[in-house]
């Protein structure tokens, strides 16, 4: 039996060097970097020293406020400032809504620039505007329905806390923390699961005339039908994915590491200049010159980033489009190099 997402990694990989290095193009990097990062490549990491707060707690009673008077304090702060808070709070979702939008039409962006090989980012935005915002609505539901899914599940664990708050200890915390890491784990999966059978879907929303919703539908009945090319697709994609970050996560650090020598290097000589002729950090003649010079690094230092973002995205959506066409040969994905490509 022949894997098809094993099939696809050596015309995924064709594709990818055709598309950046066949030849090089600067610019078409730097558009395929902004369309990756746009569509969003990222996380937010907390930590929090329980050790700490342990002995904190245990000296409470001698030193440190109760349980209850950290609560009334933080109910007074609300009281106070609910106003701006909530502004605050409106502000912070709009923009999330909007990254969302411009996220959900960029995926379709990056779909037609890798099958045409041709990159035209506002062409493609007005094109595709509309799905697009069809997808933006149908993520943001998925979104709403696994926030909801996750409040229920710490419900059981949350309001006994709130309703003794002279209760709580280090432990009870801890339990809350550990189950709220399990349940986002498990939403996580099931949320990366329904995200994989709706990127399958958009190739045949975008060539095959069908609505998202249709589309994720003839998914699912593929998948129902021939389960087993899928779950090695998600393994192969998962190893495929870590290969290429750490590959090319070396050679992004190397390059960064070097492009900073080398914007140090003038940024110094420029610093023991102006001190040398007495024009020093007080003198408006040594901000004259280093503004504009830190202006051109940080230029090229986004340039930068744009470039290395670029491979990894492109690799992958390549693998997914010609995994989807060895799977689903229906989908009639019109590559740029469909007669060459020895998988088609």
């Amino acid at each position: 039996m022949s894997w098809h997402s094993i099939d696809a990694i050596d015309a995924a990989i064709k594709r990818t060097k055709k598309a950046l290095i066949e030849p090089f193009d600067f610019w078409k990097w730097i558009k395929l970097g902004i369309i990756s990062i746009l569509i969003g490549n990222g996380g937010i990491e907390n930590g929090s020293n329980f050790g700490d707060f342990n002995q904190r707690y245990a000296e409470e009673d001698k030193a440190g406020p109760s349980t209850g008077e950290i609560i009334n304090q933080i109910s007074q702060f609300w009281q106070q400032y609910q106003t701006y808070i909530l502004i605050g709070l409106a502000f912070i979702i709009l923009l999330i809504l909007l990254f969302g939008l411009i996220s959900s039409i960029m995926e379709f962006v990056l779909v037609e620039s890798l099958v045409t090989n041709v990159v035209k980012v506002r062409a493609y935005f007005r094109k595709y505007f509309r799905v697009g915002f069809n997808l933006f609505v149908i993520q943001t539901i998925m979104g709403i329905f696994f926030f909801s899914l996750f409040i229920l599940a710490m419900v059981p664990i949350l309001v006994p806390l709130l309703e003794s708050p002279g209760a709580i200890t280090f432990g009870n915390i801890l339990m809350a923390i550990f189950w709220g890491i399990f349940v986002l784990v498990i939403i996580a999966i099931f949320s990366l699961i329904l995200s994989s059978f709706i990127n399958l879907s958009i190739p045949l929303v975008m060539y095959g005339g069908t609505g998202i919703i249709e589309a994720l539908k003839i998914i699912l009945g593929k998948f129902k039908a021939d389960w087993k090319q899928i779950i090695v697709f998600w393994v192969t994609r998962v190893i495929l994915g870590l290969t290429a970050g750490i590959m090319v996560g070396i050679v992004a650090l190397i390059l960064l590491v070097v492009t900073i020598i080398i914007l140090l290097v003038p940024g110094a000589v420029l610093y023991f200049i102006l001190s040398g002729i007495g024009h020093g950090t007080q003198s408006a003649l040594f901000w004259i010159v280093m503004i504009p010079y830190g202006f051109i690094a940080a230029i090229i230092l986004i340039l930068l980033l744009l470039i290395v973002s670029a491979p990894v995205p492109v690799f992958m959506k390549y693998h997914m489009l010609t995994f989807l066409q060895l799977w689903y040969p229906d989908a009639r994905i019109p590559f740029h190099d469909s007669k060459e490509s020895a998988v088609i």
